[in-house]
């Protein structure tokens, strides 16, 4: 099978759906690991199936009072190529795929099925939550004992409610979770 690795696929643009969202892609800014702007856009995309259910999972947290900000989405797959650049690590980064031998796929950013998410308050300000965002150790997982007794808690509370709605939690780190519930589709480099 050839597939079209630009195709934009089943991607669509979260504000197209719902608007009540606070964008902050780390990766279309300096303010992340590798120290640069990676993404040309800072339009938040995903599979349209993830994005319906992280607005079922957005219901539930704004009736808690907490809104969502979104660190990070859909990633083409020459941005998972920088990422491998910068940090050949498996521990942190996953390794880019060769598109020619991969028959199965699996929910990950590269196809919109995953999405990088904290919780604000009421006004957009960041709740304490176990660590910040790429915090590559072993601090990032929700289980690390050494989190502050109110981080772990809106850090489990986040899990919880995420899972509730279709996506399981990465256990290595706390904001970063797959939609489950949706068949994966290809992995694309569908530039914004």
């Amino acid at each position: 099978m050839n597939v079209d690795i630009y195709s934009k696929g089943n991607l669509i643009k979260l504000f197209d759906l719902d608007q009540d969202f606070i964008i902050d892609l780390k990766y279309a800014t300096p303010d992340n690991f590798t120290g640069e702007k990676i993404y040309r856009s800072a339009e938040c995309y995903m599979d349209r199936h993830t994005a319906e259910i992280l607005i079922k999972a957005r219901d539930i947290f704004k009736k808690d009072r907490y809104r969502v900000k979104i660190w990070d989405a859909y990633r083409p797959i020459s941005a998972q190529a920088k990422f491998w650049e910068v940090m050949p690590d498996d521990n942190f980064v996953a390794r880019p795929p060769d598109m020619s031998k991969i028959k199965v796929f699996r929910p990950t950013h590269m196809n919109g099925l995953c999405v990088d998410v904290t919780l604000t308050d009421m006004d957009g300000n960041d709740i304490e939550m176990p660590t910040y965002f790429d915090d590559m150790s072993e601090r990032a997982a929700l289980g690390y004992v050494g989190h502050t007794e109110e981080g772990r808690k809106n850090g489990t509370y986040l899990k919880d409610v995420m899972e509730s709605v279709g996506f399981q939690a990465y256990e290595g780190e706390w904001w970063h979770f797959y939609d489950v519930t949706t068949e994966p589709t290809p992995f694309m480099d569908y530039q914004i």
